[in-house]
């Protein structure tokens, strides 16, 4: 009988630190990590339709801004150390450019080659425009509110 009342506690003693193990664990894994919600709280994230596109702008800390064109045939995606309301940044896709514009930005304007030109659709702070196949973009034009245009030349136009 002893041999055997031993035995009981000793399988009951397991049983208990397992479940009491288990119990910890699984606390463990429901409590937030430190300082992730801290940093979850000051990445900003926002997609913007443009018909069949879209661009996702997303705000990470220290000012960066990143932005990602998504559209039937790929993806790309670019940031920039900060945009002022002045300024844009720009990615282009397979099919299209698109990317992020300050609130001073009134348009944007692509250049293609074989002289062709589009006009981006400016919308809650990104912009995008469709490239035709046979056109590849040779330059990007910003034209502010007061007037005032700056080219961008874009280096490899196959991208």
């Amino acid at each position: 009988m002893q041999w055997n009342r031993g035995r009981v506690l000793a399988v009951g003693g397991l049983s208990v630190g397992a479940v009491a193990a288990l119990v910890a664990v699984l606390t463990a894994l429901a409590a937030p990590a430190s300082g992730v919600k801290a940093a979850e709280a000051t990445i900003t994230s926002r997609s913007i339709s443009f018909g069949p596109a879209r661009v996702t702008l997303q705000s990470l800390p220290k000012g960066v801004v990143c932005y990602r064109v998504t559209e039937n045939a790929g993806t790309s995606r670019s940031c920039r150390s900060h945009v002022t309301s002045s300024e844009i940044g720009f990615t282009i896709s397979p099919r299209g450019i698109g990317g992020v514009a300050g609130g001073d930005v009134h348009a944007v304007i692509v250049k293609l080659t074989r002289r062709g030109t589009v006009w981006a659709t400016l919308k809650d702070g990104a912009f995008y425009a469709d490239v035709p196949l046979a056109y590849r973009v040779r330059a990007v034009v910003k034209v502010l509110r007061n007037g005032s245009r700056k080219a961008f030349a874009v280096t490899n136009p196959g991208a």
